[in-house]
């Protein structure tokens, strides 16, 4: 199987700093599961594409072991350089990886988190990857996943490349690769293996004039 990681977040991770903190939405998902539980040591959280770390980071401060799998060297070099200074003690592994083909077992995760990764594949690599996002679940496991929708600036600009695809040329996710934007519609098919517990549409306005529309999904694995 073809490997999915697009090598433009090599340079983007180089040159510019890139999430330095959790969004609101991803600290409400792990504090109203996960903060009752009194052995957070017993708990495995992995997050696909974590960039440079800033939810890892999170997770870590807050007592959980964190697990992840990154495509970029110098984002996975970022990630723990800022784990070794600030949270010391941390327990699990970064591995650099394709989401394509998860090198975990089944059953294995608590949680997993796609805090917009998958968005930069195709629509036939992200459903690959949510099946194998679904895999490595523990049975009634959750996943928290955010992507774009077609709502956002920059949909039908630039070179057309797939399903709901674009090279964008306006908008916040120009220079920034291969974007692809999520329809209600294609949400059915991609979560075809979870049970979706929570959906939301959030979005948001730049000072100039810029949208950014986003799902976020909390879904989970049956039991």
């Amino acid at each position: 199987m073809a490997h999915a990681w697009d090598p433009v977040w090599e340079d983007v991770f180089s040159r510019q700093a890139w999430g330095k903190y959790p969004g609101e939405d991803l600290i409400r998902f792990i504090a109203r599961n996960f903060y009752k539980v009194t052995d957070k040591s017993a708990l495995k959280l992995l997050e696909v594409g974590f960039g440079t770390g800033a939810n890892l980071w999170f997770m870590a401060r807050e007592g959980f072991p964190v697990h992840g799998i990154e495509g970029s060297a110098t984002a996975i070099k970022l990630a723990k350089e800022r784990l070794d200074q600030e949270v010391p003690e941390w327990q699990g592994e970064l591995l650099q990886g394709d989401i394509l083909q998860l090198p975990y077992e089944d059953n294995s995760f608590d949680a997993v988190i796609d805090n917009e990764a998958i968005y930069a594949n195709s629509f036939e690599n992200a459903v690959q990857m949510y099946k194998e996002i679904h895999r490595v679940l523990k049975p009634g496991a959750l996943m928290f996943s955010r992507c774009f929708t077609e709502q956002t600036t920059g949909y039908g600009s630039g070179t057309a490349l797939g399903k709901h695809a674009f090279l964008v040329s306006e908008g916040p996710m120009t220079g920034k690769g291969y974007t692809r934007f999520t329809t209600r519609e294609c949400l059915e098919e991609l979560l075809q293996p979870f049970k979706v517990n929570e959906l939301q549409c959030i979005s948001r306005h730049s000072d100039g004039g810029d949208k950014v529309s986003e799902w976020i999904i909390i879904a989970s694995k049956s039991a």
